[in-house]
């Protein structure tokens, strides 16, 4: 197994390490709340990962096309479609190239996850929100989460909780994860993944530049890119948006 592969298999583990029926449950009916009972909504997942969210939108007669940059992701995502009984389209393409594979406007253009901070610049991160408004409906809703740097630069948090999994071979799992802040615009992102083989321990790590998104980057992205309305929570209850404590920012822009 080469090193591409080893860290696709083990975001595989880290996301079936997650509590996926608990985390639906919270997001869904916010999700809903932006959708018409009476209409049949086209979805855009992007950065769709496992496919989670629009397997569940698709369950519950959605449209939805998803797209992700990782092989395994896309995989499992399909695997999910075929389990759930549901037809998804799903497609292998980055953000900045997304409107190359999907047709047509969508009512609903998700992304989660804090994909957007993953985002090489701030620059590209502009270009990605205007193409997702032209991609949108006159009446749609473009919502996205990411984490606020605001609070995480405020406070100096760096250290996320340990989390376990298990291979696809049986192997136990070890993920840590911090931060490593750099200058005004982004942290480096640095996890490492503890295997266990055997008696020994294998580790891997990887690195990942983090855009330091804030209220105030977000708003001036959403008005220069045309949207006329954006409503903001700190998390998927609706809860009041606070940019010194809260964590994440929760978003639902209108154009």
């Amino acid at each position: 197994m080469n090193e591409i592969e080893t860290f696709d298999e083990l975001a595989l583990v880290y996301d079936n390490s997650i509590d996926w029926e608990s985390r639906l449950n919270r997001e869904l009916p916010f999700l809903q709340s932006f959708m018409k009972r009476s209409k049949k909504h086209r979805v855009l997942d992007m950065a769709c990962g496992s496919g989670r969210h629009a397997v569940e939108l698709a369950s519950r007669d959605c449209h939805v096309i998803g797209f992700d940059t990782s092989n395994g992701m896309i995989s499992a995502a399909r695997s999910h479609a075929k389990k759930a009984g549901v037809e998804v389209e799903f497609h292998l393409v980055d953000m900045q190239s997304f409107s190359s594979k999907v047709d047509g406007s969508f009512d609903i253009i998700l992304c989660l996850g804090n994909s957007l901070a993953l985002l090489p610049g701030f620059k590209v991160l502009q270009e990605v929100i205007e193409v997702v408004y032209d991609v949108l409906s006159p009446s749609g809703s473009f919502i996205f989460q990411v984490l606020n740097f605001e609070e995480i630069l405020g406070t100096g948090f760096r250290f996320f909780p340990i989390k376990g999994g298990v291979t696809s071979d049986g192997n136990e799992v070890v993920f840590s994860r911090f931060y490593e802040h750099g200058d005004k615009s982004w942290s480096e992102l640095v996890a490492t993944s503890f295997v266990k083989k055997g008696r020994n321990w294998e580790t891997a790590i990887s690195t990942q530049r983090v855009l330091h998104t804030t209220l105030d980057v977000l708003k001036n992205a959403i008005t220069k890119a045309g949207f006329g309305l954006m409503e903001v929570f700190s998390d998927y209850h609706k809860s009041e948006f606070v940019a010194g404590s809260s964590r994440n920012l929760v978003v639902s822009a209108k154009r």
